[in-house]
C-alpha cells in the first residue's frame, strides 16, 4: 500500500476529458515503495539485457553474451523460467553485477525466491555499495520465511557506513515478505537487535508497517501513541498524514500544525496545510499559511491559484508578476514551468507560452505539450504540430504517448476528425500496448462511425484488463447508442458499475441503455444521479428525454430553462430538444 497522501505535482493531460488546467498538488514528497511489481522487472529486464559482460576471458565473453542475448530472446518470447535457467547459468562464471541484476530481478518476477537468492548474493558481492542488491535479497530472505537472514541484511543497510538505507525505508521493504506474519515478525526482530532508540520510535515503525499491511486504524492508533511519547516533527507529520487519509481533517490540521512548530521554516508540514485547507474551502486561512513561507516561485504559485480560486482575480495577476520577475537566484529549478502554468490558469496565453519555451531539464517535455495545445488554441495547427513530432522524440515513452494523444484531439476539435483517426493509427504502429491511444483510436472511431474498429479497440483493451471500467462503459454506451444491441450493452455497463458505483459517466450509461430498452421509470434515478454529479450537456439531455418520455413535461421543460443558457450549442443537447419538440 502506498504512502497516504504523496502525490507530486503533475498536470495529467488526458484524451477522454478534454485538457483540464488542474492544480498540481504540492505536499510532501514520497517515500519509494519498494514491492515487486512481475511485469515492471520484466520490463526492467527486457531494457536492460542490452548491456555487456566484463569478463577477463574473451571466449568466456562472448559465450556469456550469448547466453544473456538467448535470455533475453527467451524472455521476449514469454518463456522466463527458460530465461532465469540461462542467466543462471551464466552467472557460475560471470564477474559483471549486470548479469547478477538481470538474474535477480527476473527470477523475483516470477517468484523463484531460491534462484533470486542466489543471484542477489553474487550481485552484492560484485556490486557492495548497490542499495537494489541488498533490496533484492531483502525479499528473497522474506519470500522465504528466512526471517533472521533479511533482518541481517537490513542491520547492514541501516547502521553501516553511511547509512545507506532510513528506517521508514527499512518498514516498507518488509511490508514485501508476502505474508503480514513474516512482515511483523521481521520487524519485531529488527528492533530486538537495534539499540539507542528514542521513546516510542519503535510504536513509530510499527505504525509505518502497519499502513503498509493495510492495518489502518492499528497504524493510525501506534503513530499517535508514538507521538504522545515523544512529540517530534516527523512523527507529527505522520500522524497528520494518517488523520487526513483516515478523513479527519481537523485532527490533521491540528497535526500538521504541531510539526510545523518543530521547524518554523520547514514548508513541507505548512504547504501539506495549505493543500488541505484549499480542499476544505477555507482560502484565506490557506494565504496566511502562505505569508509565513519564503516567497519562492513554488510559493508564489500556489498563491496564485489559491487568489484565483477564491475570486481575487486581480491579486493573482500581482502574484503572477511578482513571481515573473524573480531573481534567477531567488526562482527555484521549476520557476519557468510554475509560471507558464499560473499564466496558462489565469488565462494568460501568450505570457504562458513564452515562459513555456524557457522550461529547460526535466519538465521540457511536459512544457511543449502545454505550449502545443496553446498554440493550437489560437489557430496555430502548424506550429502545435510541428512542436508535437519534436516532443515524440523523447526517450520517454508516456511523453511520446502523450504527444500523440495531444495531437489526436487538436485535430478531433479542429474539425479534422479523419486525420485524427490515422493519426492515432500511426500511434499504434509505434506504441501497439497503449490503452490510451487504443481508447483515444476508439472515441475517434465512433466520431466517424466506424463502429467495429472502436469495438475492436475497446475489446482489445478489456481483454488485457477485464476490470477497466471505462472501456466497458465506452464500449456498452457506444453500442446502446449506436446500434440495437442493447442487452449485450446492458451487461457491459452493469460490470462497469460494478466496478466504479459513483462514476457519473456510468451512471448516465446505466440509464441511458435502461432507457432504450423501454425501461424510462428504472433509468430515471440514474440518470437524475449523474446529472446532479457532473452536468455535462448530454447527461443532462438524457436526463431530459426520459422525463418528457414519462410525461413529465412541465420537470422537463424547467430543466431545460435551467441549463439552455450554459449548454446551448452543444450538438447532442440541441438534437435532444429537437426531437422532442422542445427548441
Amino acid at each position: 500500500m502506498n504512502e497516504p497522501e504523496t502525490d507530486k505535482p503533475d498536470i495529467v493531460l488526458a484524451y477522454a476529458t478534454q485538457f483540464k488546467k488542474d492544480l498540481p498538488r504540492i505536499t510532501f514528497p514520497s517515500l519509494a515503495w519498494l514491492g515487486i511489481a512481475a511485469v515492471a522487472m520484466i520490463a526492467v529486464f527486457m531494457t536492460g539485457c542490452a548491456s555487456t559482460t566484463d569478463t577477463d576471458q574473451p571466449g568466456e565473453s562472448a559465450e556469456m553474451a550469448s547466453m544473456v542475448a538467448d535470455a533475453r530472446a527467451a524472455a521476449d518470447a514469454g518463456e522466463y523460467r527458460y530465461a532465469v535457467d540461462l542467466l543462471m547459468q551464466a552467472l557460475e562464471t560471470s564477474s559483471d553485477p549486470t548479469v547478477a541484476r538481470q538474474a535477480a530481478q527476473l527470477a523475483s518476477a516470477i517468484d523463484d525466491w531460491p534462484a533470486a537468492t542466489v543471484a542477489a548474493a553474487r550481485w552484492m558481492v560484485l556490486e557492495p555499495e548497490s542499495r537494489q542488491a541488498a533490496q533484492f535479497a531483502t525479499i528473497a530472505a522474506l519470500r522465504q520465511q528466512r526471517v533472521a537472514r533479511a533482518v541481517e541484511i537490513l542491520r547492514a543497510q541501516l547502521v553501516g557506513e553511511g547509512n545507506p538505507m532510513d528506517w521508514a525505508s527499512a518498514t516498507a521493504l518488509l511490508a514485501t515478505a508476502g505474508t503480514d506474519q513474516t512482515a511483523t515478525a521481521a520487524l519485531e526482530l529488527l528492533l530486538e537487535q537495534s539499540e539507542g532508540f528514542e521513546p516510542g520510535f519503535d510504536d513509530y515503525l510499527r505504525s509505518r508497517l502497519a499502513w503498509q499491511l493495510d492495518r489502518q486504524q492499528q497504524a493510525f492508533d501506534l503513530a499517535r501513541k508514538a507521538l504522545r511519547l515523544r512529540p517530534d516533527y516527523e512523527r507529527a507529520l505522520w500522524a497528520a498524514r494518517l488523520a487526513r487519509s483516515r478523513e479527519q481533517p481537523e485532527l490533521a490540521l491540528a497535526y500538521f500544525r504541531q510539526a510545523g512548530q518543530f521547524d518554523p521554516d520547514d514548508r513541507v508540514a505548512a504547504i501539506a496545510e495549505v493543500e488541505l485547507l484549499r480542499e476544505l474551502g477555507r482560502g484565506e486561512e490557506a494565504l496566511d499559511v502562505l505569508a509565513r513561507l519564503p516567497q519562492d516561485a513554488e510559493i508564489l504559485y500556489t498563491r496564485g491559484v489559491l487568489e484565483q480560486d477564491l475570486g481575487r482575480i486581480a491579486a493573482a495577476g500581482a502574484t503572477w508578476q511578482r513571481m515573473a520577475s524573480l531573481a534567477p537566484d531567488e526562482a527555484g529549478a521549476r520557476h519557468a514551468w510554475l509560471t507558464g502554468l499560473l499564466a496558462e490558469i489565469l488565462e494568460l496565453g501568450d505570457q504562458a507560452i513564452d515562459w513555456y519555451a524557457r522550461v529547460d531539464g526535466e519538465l521540457e517535455s511536459r512544457a511543449d505539450l502545454r505550449r502545443a495545445i496553446l498554440l493550437a488554441g489560437r489557430g496555430e495547427l502548424t506550429q502545435a504540430r510541428a512542436l508535437l513530432a519534436d516532443v515524440r522524440r523523447s526517450p520517454q515513452p508516456e511523453i511520446t504517448e502523450q504527444a500523440w494523444l495531444v495531437e489526436g484531439q487538436i485535430l478531433a476539435e479542429s474539425d479534422s476528425p479523419e486525420q485524427a483517426l490515422v493519426l492515432l493509427s500511426e500511434a499504434l504502429t509505434q506504441l501497439p500496448g497503449s490503452a490510451a491511444l487504443l481508447y483515444a483510436r476508439a472515441m475517434a472511431a465512433v466520431n466517424q462511425e466506424q463502429l467495429a474498429l472502436a469495438e475492436q479497440d475497446l475489446r482489445t483493451i478489456i481483454q488485457s484488463d477485464p476490470e477497466n471500467a471505462v472501456a466497458l462503459n465506452a464500449l456498452g454506451y457506444t453500442l446502446s447508442d449506436r446500434t440495437d444491441r442493447q442487452r449485450e450493452a446492458l451487461r457491459l455497463i452493469e460490470t462497469a458499475l460494478a466496478l466504479e458505483p459513483e462514476n457519473p459517466a456510468i451512471l448516465d450509461s446505466m440509464g441511458w441503455v435502461l432507457f432504450k430498452l423501454g425501461r424510462a421509470e428504472e433509468a430515471l434515478p440514474y440518470l437524475r444521479e449523474a446529472a446532479d454529479a457532473e452536468p455535462h450537456p448530454e447527461i443532462v439531455a438524457h436526463l431530459i428525454e426520459a422525463l418528457w418520455s414519462l410525461d413529465r413535461q412541465d420537470e422537463a421543460r424547467d430543466l431545460v430553462a435551467r441549463t439552455r443558457g450554459e449548454m446551448a450549442g452543444d450538438p447532442v443537447y440541441e438534437a435532444t430538444l429537437k426531437r422532442i419538440g422542445l427548441d
